[in-house]
């Protein structure tokens, strides 16, 4: 019973952090939130803006709210040597680093 429990314990924990290589920083000096706009969180009918996803940011301390940016927002994003940041479609999405195509 108890081996159950901590397994069970260890894939919680294990699903709510970001891997190293797919965490994302904010560049220096940058927000996620759009110049003039204010940062938005995403509702159950998505966001307020026409071409805004809802998306997760995985940033190296774990995963963000979802919130409502433009794939623009990537700009002001930066990866590991190697990688790149993308945008991933769902509801919520998620905004990771990945590989370089």
């Amino acid at each position: 019973m108890r081996g159950l429990l901590g397994a069970a314990l260890v894939m919680l924990v294990s699903s709510c952090g970001v891997a190293e290589e797919e965490a994302v920083r904010l560049k220096e000096g940058q927000t996620l939130a759009e110049p003039e706009q204010q940062l938005d969180y995403c509702t159950t009918l998505g966001c307020p803006y026409e071409g805004q996803l809802c998306v997760e940011v995985f940033f190296e301390w774990g995963r963000s709210p979802a919130l409502c940016l433009y794939p623009r927002a990537c700009n002001r994003l930066e990866c590991p040597e190697g990688r790149e940041c993308a945008f991933f479609d769902g509801f919520p999405g998620q905004v990771k680093c990945i590989e370089k195509t």
